[in-house]
This record gives C-alpha cells, sequence and structure tokens, in this order.
C-alpha cells in the first residue's frame, strides 16, 4: 500500500480529538495508515471517533489538566504499543469571547489558563518522558494566532495561546538535542464547535449576530488543519524545525 507521509503504523496520541481540529487530525492520520488514541475529556466522544477509525484506533476520557488522567493514557499505550511516536495537543476552550477585561471574573481567566496552558505543560511533561529515553519523537501543541502574530477577541484566550507559543519554542530548544522536533501550530480561525460557540457568545456580549458573520467565512476548515497536522507528524517534515505559524 502507498504510504506517501511514511506515517504506517506510527503510534500518535492527540488530546482534544472528540471534535473539532483533534478530531480531523485522527482522521487524516487514520488515513495515512497511522495508529491513532483518541483523548477527549468527553469520553463518548472519543470512543465515538475511534469506533469510526476502526480496530487499530483506542480511546481515552482523558482530562489535560489532570496529569495522573493524562499519565493513565500514555501508560496504556505504553503497555498496549509499546509507547508513542507523536503527540498532537488540540485539547483547549475559549471564554470571554468579546468581554471588556473589567468583566472577566478570575475564576474565569484561572480556567482558561489552566486547560490551554497548564493542560499543554501536563501533556508535554508526559509525552518527554517517553522521547528523551527513546531518543526521538514529535510534540505538536496546536496553538492559535491569536496570542501570538495578532489580537483575540477573548483576553484569556489570546493570553493563553501567547503561552502555548512560548512554551513551545522554549521546548523546542530543549529538545532538539534529544531528537525531538516540537512545533506549535497556529492555524488562525478554523470553523469548529469550540469557534462557533465563542461567536455565539460574542454576540451575548454585545455584537450583532451580522457582525459575526465574516468570522465564519473567513475561517478555514478542521480537514484542512488535520492534513497540515498529519505532515507535520510525518518523518517526512524533519526538516521543519522550531515552530510553525499559518495565520
Amino acid at each position: 500500500m502507498s504510504d506517501p507521509l511514511q506515517l504506517q503504523d506510527k503510534r500518535v496520541l492527540l488530546t482534544g480529538a472528540g471534535s473539532g481540529i483533534g478530531r480531523a487530525a485522527a482522521i487524516s492520520l487514520a488515513q495515512f495508515g497511522a495508529r491513532v488514541c483518541v483523548t477527549d475529556l468527553d469520553g463518548a466522544a472519543a470512543r465515538n471517533v475511534a469506533e469510526d477509525l476502526g480496530p487499530s484506533a483506542r480511546f481515552h476520557a482523558v482530562d489535560a489538566t489532570d496529569p495522573v488522567s493524562v499519565e493513565q493514557a500514555f501508560t496504556d499505550l505504553d503497555a498496549a504499543w509499546g509507547g508513542v511516536d507523536a503527540v498532537v495537543h488540540a485539547a483547549g476552550i475559549m471564554r470571554e469571547q468579546g468581554a471588556d477585561i473589567r468583566d472577566i471574573e478570575l475564576e474565569s481567566w484561572e480556567l482558561v489558563l489552566r486547560v490551554n496552558l497548564t493542560g499543554a505543560f501536563i501533556v508535554s511533561q508526559a509525552a518527554v518522558r517517553r522521547f528523551i529515553p527513546a531518543g526521538a519523537g514529535t510534540l505538536i501543541l496546536v496553538g492559535s494566532g491569536a496570542g501570538v502574530e495578532g489580537p483575540s477577541g477573548s483576553i484569556p484566550y489570546g493570553a493563553s495561546k501567547g503561552g502555548v507559543n512560548g512554551l513551545a519554542m522554549t521546548l523546542a530548544h530543549h529538545l532538539r538535542p534529544h531528537g525531538v522536533r516540537v512545533h506549535n501550530f497556529a492555524p488562525g480561525a478554523v470553523d469548529t464547535p469550540l469557534y462557533r460557540n465563542s461567536l455565539r457568545e460574542r454576540v451575548s456580549n454585545g455584537a450583532t449576530p451580522e457582525s459575526v458573520e465574516s468570522f465564519i467565512s473567513g475561517s478555514i476548515t478542521p480537514e484542512a488543519v488535520g492534513y497540515c497536522l498529519a505532515l507535520l507528524v510525518s518523518p517526512l517534515a524533519d526538516a521543519l524545525k522550531g515552530n510553525i505559524s499559518t495565520r
């Protein structure tokens, strides 16, 4: 069978893969022959995606902010597959779209930072504990142009994704000598359930429905992003070093 991206039997764990970008990446990777472990806070959604991908796929309900939950998924793959070759961290949330900083509660700020930034750290830590002894591995953090190359409609979200970019840049430097590739993939506006929910919140915070239509029309599909992530996982992308931004 043709294997254009050299992904046949590559072992890949994805977070936030029950929907949106993570789901699209899981589908793309499986299409190219990778073995995929679908994880999501919504265990039922993760199971549904894995079942659609076939018997070689696995799934776990994983809370990316809980080190024990994350470690359990990795430990299962250590036993079932002998480890992982790549991790795609797509789990994230958006809150306070269109909100004034004066109206944002500290609890909401801390939730977004915990899921988007601390979650990226926890998943990265579990992955790197496997990659360094193996002398190889690929870690992809799904970031955003928001907070990296431009502003965001959500202050906590923009701040958290700026942090993810910084985490990826730092890890890329620290891990390159160990044979580990790290990328922050920042695709910009993607038409996902997360994005549409954020636009509804923007309307509830005062924007008109007509004013958010341009955001949807200017967005890209999750499938387009999924194929890009599959390419980054591929060993053919070894010449790509450090961060990737596409906004």
